[in-house]
């Protein structure tokens, strides 16, 4: 199973409450009720929880015109929500709230503020009553501060999923909030991923308003956005004019869904910074949800930024371009003008109509240099209903972010002023320049389709642009050392793509072929069936014990698996470990079938970290030596075989505890491959895939599994060669280890005497690489089977593995059960694994067993060579 069993066969697989207190920071405010005060040492132990649920949730706030706020909130608790405490976070946005005044009801509880972040303690270590909790405080500054403007952005969310809304009322003194004061009203919408805002209809006019307003509107989250008009606010910057600009720009949004930007920026002679700007480009995502099959089937995974002028890009990346020619004005101004095009700002949204993204042009943080105002003139080939219209400013702290709305984005209300072919927009308040600015248009009843060459152009010039230096000797090498790098990269490029081509047309032939007899095969549901097989039979083999996963495999691959780990343990006092396993990837490579039996090949992906120790190692050293140890990625080639006529029955398998026959729930009370209610065998391959492979891919060979059907004599040769491989893994067992008797049940009695005896030939790290059918018998009495073997082993430890060619004969004596498939045979009565030493009683139910198995036995082997 780990590095050290690693090998390839027919039939084979990789071998290788303590008491506690309240804890506070020190710089916290804590009491108990309203008037005394008290501290807790820190502790580590449980924390207060944040989700609870509640009921008659009500909360009050008064916006003083100073930018502070009285908050009322109260709310009953349920009963054995917590048995620590509750906290209540800050509802204001990306800023710790200062709180004063705190009062909490009743009087029995802790309360504590910190962070903006109140909490409340138990005065016991015991789960709550239900009782009811009051919170009265006082916010200091409530707003945020944008340079010289100050924004509201509250968020309200109720105490968890299952709590009743929230019941709002808001008050607020004149000359404060602004008649742009909006509440927001925030649903995921899952079509879409994606959490969408709803404003919900609010009346300014006196001062005060409640949720009796909008009694048909549940506050599950809900958003309060506000540019006040706050009295004596003032923000103190360190900025001046000489280290900001102003932008003057036109954003044209064309049907094809691109953006065009023509850019002017102006920058005071006197600014220090004399080395060349750099410009932020964008790092949007094309939707991913909610976008037409059309538009997701064309485009990449993020925007595209082509067509520059008047700016220099990058070799490496086109994350940012640099403005460096500058044109000279008579106002002490230094004017850079530049234009470009995006792909991927435009976006469909369903049936909801057009989504547009329309960046404020920036510098990026390092030039140090504010945005001081802008404006903004947005043209559109199609025209723009103000009626059906939704426009918002968003503005985000994130450097380098795909997703630009988040829940800790912040709206500012904005008024457009609307004209023929769009609107145009002023903003006159600095913006510090570590926010990105973003104008969101939402338009319904539009829908539009990307032109396949329209991208194919853009992307080809943004991949012309980004090996360019910005000067003409630079272009000229980096040009053609752009065509000598293409043509090496397209040939392997198109080679690679063609192979991976065929590789899914394959797969998909294969798919079709299996569903014209399966219709309900679902190749999802099967690789996730594989990968759960693989990860048992990994985590099996870590353990040092299969019997967990014998219902998956084949009689030949379990055994393999089983006798590796009893000759790595007896004979070389040996143990392999192996820790972080997981299946990187997986895919259907062939498909064989043959007499009654459909066999998937499938390429799997795998890391883990593996090693062996000495069986005497203790498990914390082992554990620490594997941590120490690096991930290794190898590729093996499983195989996973079923009947050709059975049919796939979802979420009815030994996965789910169920007998993949007959439904009916898998009793395993002690090692069975039987069901008790029908007799399947589960690990037969009648009624379910069963592993019977795996081989490296450096000895996979397409040959070894031709699509043929041999219907002559209904004879599966993959099915013979398992037995063979099960058959001669046991006989390496008995070479190996003294008293060992797992071969007798399997052999004939006259072959089983002509042995040496158990453990006269111990064979060290033995690997079987393949094994194949030379001869088949069936008219012969008995019948007769010879399979040529490839696998290695060393006769003392320690010494290189010798290469050997063995074949081994098998006869039939009486007929094979059709049942048995790819299994062995086991107890008639409960299904149990036959015991490997001479017994005629089932060790499990008592009940009688053959001293010989009704399938192929050994009969003899002979070296061919070394």
């Amino acid at each position: 199973m780990g590095n050290s069993y690693r090998s390839s066969s027919s039939s084979n697989t990789r071998s290788s409450y303590s008491s506690y207190k309240p804890s506070y920071n020190s710089s916290s405010s804590s009491s108990k009720s309203n008037h005394s005060s008290t501290s807790y040492p820190s502790s580590s132990g449980p924390e207060a929880t944040s989700y609870f649920e509640s009921s008659n949730h009500k909360i009050s706030i008064h916006f003083h015109a100073d930018g502070s706020a009285d908050v009322n909130e109260s709310f009953r608790i349920k009963k054995n929500q917590s048995k620590i405490g509750i906290k209540r976070p800050s509802f204001i946005i990306k800023k710790d709230a200062e709180i004063t005044n705190l009062e909490v009801f009743p009087e029995t509880v802790y309360s504590s503020h910190n962070s903006g972040i109140i909490t409340i303690f138990w005065p016991n270590n015991e789960q709550n009553p239900e009782m009811d909790i009051s919170i009265h405080y006082h916010i200091k500054d409530t707003t945020i501060s944008m340079g010289k403007l100050h924004l509201v952005n509250w968020k309200f969310t109720k105490t968890n999923h299952s709590s009743q809304p929230i019941q709002f009322d808001l008050k607020w003194d004149p000359n404060s909030f602004s008649k742009n004061l909006k509440i927001q009203n925030e649903v995921f919408n899952e079509s879409l991923s994606e959490y969408e805002r709803f404003d919900v209809p609010v009346s300014v006019e006196e001062f005060h308003i409640q949720s009796d307003s909008w009694k048909n509107v549940e506050l599950n989250t809900f958003y309060v956005i506000d540019l006040p008009q706050l009295l004596q606010k003032v923000t103190q910057t360190q900025n001046s004019h000489k280290r900001s600009y102003t932008l003057d720009e036109t954003v044209t949004l064309n049907e094809n869904g691109s953006h065009h930007y023509q850019s002017r920026i102006l920058i005071p002679k006197e600014n220090p910074n004399q080395n060349s700007l750099q410009l932020q480009l964008g790092l949007n995502r094309f939707r991913e949800y909610g976008e037409s099959f059309w538009n997701q089937f064309w485009t990449p995974a993020f925007q595209v930024s082509y067509g520059f002028k008047g700016v220099s890009t990058y070799f490496w990346h086109l994350f940012s371009v640099s403005i460096s020619d500058e044109i000279a004005t008579t106002d002490n101004l230094k004017q850079y003008d530049f234009s470009f095009s995006t792909l991927g700002e435009t976006s469909n949204r369903q049936n909801k109509g057009l989504e547009h993204w329309i960046r404020i042009t920036n510098l990026e943080n390092r030039e140090n240099l504010e945005l001081e105002s802008f404006h903004i003139q947005l043209l559109s080939e199609s025209n723009i209903d103000p009626n059906s219209s939704k426009i918002e400013m968003i503005v985000s702290d994130c450097e380098y972010c795909s997703d630009v709305m988040d829940q800790s984005s912040w709206i500012v209300p904005i008024e457009p002023k609307w004209e023929a072919d769009g609107f145009s927009f002023d903003w006159n308040h600095p913006i510090p320049n570590q926010y990105k600015v973003y104008i969101r248009l939402q338009e319904t009843n539009k829908h539009f389709n990307y032109n396949p060459i329209l991208i194919f152009y853009a992307v080809l010039n943004a991949f012309l642009h980004s090996p360019g230096s910005g000067n003409h000797m630079g272009h000229l090498v980096a040009l053609g050392i752009f065509f000598l790098g293409f043509t090496i990269i397209g040939f392997f490029y198109l080679n690679r793509r063609k192979n991976q081509t065929d590789k899914k047309q394959k797969e998909n032939f294969n798919i079709l072929q299996i569903q014209k007899i399966d219709p309900y095969f679902d190749l999802v549901l099967f690789e996730k069936k594989v990968i759960l097989i693989t990860e048992k039979t990994v985590f099996a083999w870590d353990k040092g014990d299969m019997e967990s996963v014998r219902n998956f495999l084949s009689a030949s691959v379990f055994q393999r698996f089983s006798i590796q780990l009893q000759l790595m343990n007896t004979i070389d006092s040996e143990i392999n470990r192996m820790k972080g396993f997981s299946v990187v990837s997986l895919e259907i490579i062939e498909m064989s079938m043959e007499s009654d039996y459909l066999t998937l090949h499938l390429k799997i992906k795998c890391k883990t970290k593996d090693k062996t120790f000495p069986k005497q190692t203790s498990e914390l050293e082992i554990q620490n030596q594997l941590n120490k140890e690096k991930f290794s990625v190898y590729e093996e080639i499983h195989s996973y075989t079923r009947k050709i006529t059975t049919q796939t029955k979802p979420n009815i398998d030994l996965i789910h505890n169920l007998c993949p026959s007959c439904g009916a729930t898998a009793k395993f009370s002690h090692s069975t491959n039987k069901c008790e209610y029908c007799g399947g065998i589960y690990n037969s391959g009648e009624a379910d895939w069963v592993l019977t492979e795996i081989t490296q891919v450096v000895e996979w060979e397409e040959t070894n599994s031709k699509n043929e059907l041999d219907l002559k004599n209904m004879i599966a040769k993959q099915l013979l060669e398992d037995r063979a491989s099960a058959v001669f893994w046991k006989y390496i067992h008995y070479q190996s280890c003294p008293n060992s008797e797992i071969l007798k049940r399997d052999s004939l009695d006259e072959s089983y005497k002509r042995l040496s005896g158990p453990g006269n030939a111990p064979i060290h790290s033995p690997v079987i690489g393949s094994c194949h059918m030379v001869k088949l018998d069936l008219n012969s009495k008995p019948q007769k089977m010879t399979c040529e073997i490839r696998w290695s082993g060393s006769r003392k430890k320690g010494l290189i593995p010798e290469h050997r060619r063995s074949k081994v004969h098998l006869v039939l004596l009486n007929e094979r059960s059709k049942k048995l498939g790819f299994s062995e045979e086991s107890c008639n009565h409960c299904g149990a694994p036959l015991p490997e030493i001479d017994s005629s009683v089932c060790p499990y139910c008592k009940g009688t067993i053959p001293g010989k198995v009704s399938d192929w036995l050994f009969d003899s082997t002979e070296l061919i060579s070394l």
